[in-house]
């Protein structure tokens, strides 16, 4: 088998981007035509564990130790030489890179005379963190672009040359759709709205708190499911919320206590400021939750009326009144439609341009 894939991801977490790529390489690992590796570039993620056994994982350390640093002083290129034995040991054919952040590796494509792909999953704020020089070596060194909505496609529109697929991101909405719980499913009498998300400004964590404390209502039970990023905004939201007592914040360690947790919701909402597409959103609906988002991009990509209701002004007292009308409409919203993008189609479309780029 020689056509060999060799999957860079940041940390393998129950981010959106990199739960979508976990479901792309299990897929592309059972139906066996390419040889898969995966290469972590932080952290080991909880998803990992959970990766076919027969995928090989590498870890390219990016935080210099002191011995690094003296080294990379003297001229030695030590994530080189990381690649180089990655390299050596997988002999990949194509690199793909999942996410932006992710791009100064393609400055090796030359070297190891490599064909790459790069999925961006990402629209212009994540861009402010990427330096120009790095972006130049996306249009440069970057063989196939994926985007994984219209509206990263159309961001590249204007002035990118190299070929582009959208790859629609989705998930395997029957699988979720299992999950659903019954009416009697919970003891709780109150309503549970339920966002979910790195705890950082893009996803409008702030805006969620500033909600649950205009609504602080004992009928209501405001809760945020995911992570701190280990930033002085995530920081201030922890110290803001223990003020306040408004937001119940729960870090869920397993997929199992995720789903676990999301299905107990009666509404979910969504504070983004801006969304490529919105993973959450999907397994929401497919948890049969009526959604309430903030219009910052992929929503307007996912909800109908039956679904939910957008909130055009990203403010939070916009989004309490928002939140309030579908408090007083719950009964209205059917949920039984079936996502625009659907997981199979989604697959194909990357099966068949890997395939094409490494004939």
């Amino acid at each position: 088998m020689s056509n060999k894939v060799l999957f860079f991801v940041n940390s393998f977490s129950r981010t959106g981007s990199e739960t979508l790529i976990y479901e792309f390489i299990q897929a592309l690992q059972k139906q066996g035509q390419l040889k898969i590796g995966v290469v972590i570039c932080d952290r080991k993620g909880e998803l990992t564990d959970f990766i076919d056994e027969h995928i090989p994982i590498y870890y390219l350390n990016q935080k210099f130790s002191p011995l690094d640093k003296i080294q990379f002083h003297v001229g030695i290129d030590v994530i080189g030489k990381q690649l180089s034995k990655i390299q050596k040991d997988f002999k990949a054919t194509l690199w793909y890179f999942n996410t932006i952040s992710q791009m100064h590796l393609l400055a090796y494509k030359d070297q190891f005379q490599i064909k790459t792909i790069v999925h961006v999953h990402e629209l212009l704020y994540n861009f402010e963190s990427v330096s120009a020089k790095d972006f130049s070596l996306l249009l440069s060194a970057c063989d196939h672009l994926i985007a994984c909505s219209q509206l990263v496609k159309d961001l590249f529109m204007p002035f990118f040359t190299i070929p582009m697929t959208v790859i629609n991101s989705s998930i395997q909405y029957e699988q979720w759709k299992e999950h659903r719980r019954g009416k009697s499913a919970t003891s709780s009498k109150k309503i549970k709205i339920i966002s979910s998300g790195t705890i950082c400004y893009r996803k409008g964590t702030d805006l969620f708190l500033k909600v649950a404390d205009i609504l602080r209502s004992p009928h209501l039970e405001f809760i945020w499911l995911g992570k701190s990023n280990q930033s002085a905004f995530s920081e201030i939201i922890r110290l803001t919320n223990e003020k306040y007592k408004s937001v119940k914040f729960i870090e869920t360690n397993s997929e199992e206590n995720y789903i676990a947790q999301l299905r107990q919701g009666d509404i979910f909402v969504s504070t983004s400021r801006e969304e490529s597409m919105g993973l959450v959103m999907l397994e929401a609906q497919a948890l049969g939750m009526p959604i309430l988002a903030t219009n910052s991009g992929g929503s307007s990509l996912l909800l109908s009326e039956s679904i939910g209701q957008l909130v055009e002004e990203l403010n939070p007292e916009s989004i309490a009144i928002g939140l309030k009308e579908v408090l007083n409409k719950l009964s209205k919203f059917k949920n039984t439609e079936k996502p625009k993008f659907d997981f199979q189609i989604e697959f194909q479309k990357l099966s068949i341009l890997l395939q094409d780029l490494l004939v």
